[in-house]
């Protein structure tokens, strides 16, 4: 694998590379080059190289006892309509047999000779782990995957803006060092970061008008110390204005969230957020009326938090790493979440349990669906959450309590189709539900369709939850057709 980067530089030219259908975007020089894969994409017949980029873990083993050395991610991006992909990844190690995840996708990998993977991609706005037996990891207390590799086929850009238009901050293709957080005052409209421009920092709105940020290029925080104090909460903060959209890029090695769009009205759209090494990285937060869609998300810390109301987040593919919810509603002290849809969620790895050999005891944070911190006010009703799938074995899918002392209620949920692909039945660890003395209850929860190890449970004991009597009430379990539609 030596000389990758003289050789990618070679391949890419300074703009996309436009074959058929099929684009394949630039590298900068001085972008980091992936020291583990490489991957060829072929359409009709014409095969063109794409960059792998890589980020590691090393650098934030010094900032934080949890954080595991020698860990990677490579990814590498590409956009395409028309006929199938063919992605060839060549490997370091030879191996036998290779997997695609979400398996949802029904793509089917194989080996096509030494050390090289072969899998057929039909369709854009997918987010794929491509993954080898050499190094399939362990949640069952054993190491993470080492070195993860992601490809996500993107939709081809719809605009771009003009270079020299005074109110968009435009990174071509290139290194560019922020040396912090930009804050976008009230004369940007729009950030464009072109296919091919590695922008190292972030962005922050401070003006009350809405902000675009977009295009296929990568924003990168490894350079940041963990919570750097020239970053507010995230490497994109959208908390001031409304109507934001957010599309397209990849946001790398963040030293906190990725994304913390708490304004009303958001488009969080085609994002791909990878190598999150340490805790309260969390993936997405959005405020009310807002949408999530079509995004990939290495979380250590919650993926997606639902703390607003009028809310969707669907299609995104979910990597939790060793720390954090998939989908939170706690931590604050007072909160709101009502009219709420999450749908579509494809969960291909749940790493709560890696390193911690044969006995697993989990964080109060850990879990699929969560409620967690010292919320005092709970008002939490009108939510579907339907078309879930956890793959690989999930230690716990459930966990939702209320402090002690907190009041109110969560209400009027319901859970339809979710699968779980695996849960220990033989451990400590189960899902539970609870409210808290007189003050908070929890009722009305209907699962339609839950199923574990492909069995429907159509009772809470079936499905390992332990519901708390005193303070839960009509909590339902139905296999068959939904009762709803």
């Amino acid at each position: 694998m030596s000389g990758v980067r003289s050789v990618v530089v070679l391949l890419l030219a300074i703009a996309p590379v436009i074959n058929c259908n099929l684009i394949v975007y630039p590298a900068a020089n001085g972008a980091p080059t992936s020291n583990k894969f490489q991957v060829y994409l072929t359409q009709d017949g014409q095969q063109k190289q794409s960059h792998v980029y890589i980020t590691t873990s090393d650098h934030r083993t010094t900032e934080a006892s949890h954080v595991k050395g020698g860990r990677s991610m490579s990814w590498t991006s590409f956009a395409f309509t028309g006929g199938k992909v063919t992605v060839e990844v060549h490997t370091s190690r030879d191996f036998k047999n290779c997997i695609v995840r979400p398996k949802s996708y029904g793509y089917s990998c194989r080996r096509s000779g030494s050390k090289v993977a072969v899998f057929d991609v039909t369709a854009n706005t997918k987010m794929m782990s491509v993954e080898f037996d050499y190094d399939y990891g362990s949640n069952t207390g054993g190491p993470d995957i080492t070195d993860k590799l992601m490809v996500f086929a993107d939709p081809p850009e719809t605009s771009q803006p003009s270079k020299t238009d005074p109110s968009v901050l435009y990174y071509d293709v290139g290194v560019h060092n922020l040396n912090g957080q930009v804050a976008l005052n009230n004369t940007i409209k729009e950030v464009y970061l072109a296919p091919g421009a590695f922008v190292k920092g972030g962005f922050k709105s401070t003006a009350t008008h809405p902000v675009k940020i977009h295009g296929r290029g990568v924003l990168d925080n490894r350079d940041y110390k963990w919570r750097d104090s020239r970053f507010s909460w995230a490497a994109i903060n959208l908390d001031a204005g409304n109507m934001h959209i957010l599309e397209g890029i990849t946001i790398s090695d963040p030293c906190y969230y990725y994304v913390r769009a708490l304004s009303n009205g958001n488009t969080i759209k085609n994002i791909k957020m990878v190598g999150a090494w340490i805790y309260n990285t969390n993936g997405v937060s959005v405020g009310a009326n807002s949408i999530v869609s079509d995004c990939f998300i290495h979380a250590n810390d919650d993926a997606i938090k639902l703390h607003a109301k009028n809310v969707e987040v669907t299609r995104c593919v979910v990597w939790q790493a060793q720390n954090g919810a998939v989908i939170q509603t706690g931590w604050w002290e007072s909160q709101t979440a009502q009219n709420i849809l999450v749908s579509h969620i494809d969960i291909i790895h749940t790493d709560w349990c890696t390193f911690k050999g044969s006995s697993c005891h989990l964080s109060e944070n850990d879990a699929v669906f969560n409620n967690a911190g010292d919320t005092k006010s709970i008002d939490i009703s009108t939510m579907v959450l339907q078309d879930i799938r956890v793959e690989g074995t999930c230690p716990r899918v459930f966990y939702w309590k209320m402090a002690s002392g907190a009041s109110g209620t969560m209400r009027m949920i319901r859970f339809v189709n979710w699968s779980i692909e695996s849960q220990p039945d033989q451990d400590s660890l189960h899902n539970e539900i609870a409210g808290t003395g007189s003050t908070g209850h929890v009722s009305d929860l209907q699962f339609v369709n839950f199923r574990i190890g492909g069995h429907c449970a159509s009772t809470a004991a079936a499905a390992d939850f332990i519901l708390d009597t005193r303070t839960t009430s009509s909590i339902t379990f139905s296999c068959g057709s939904d009762p709803v539609g």
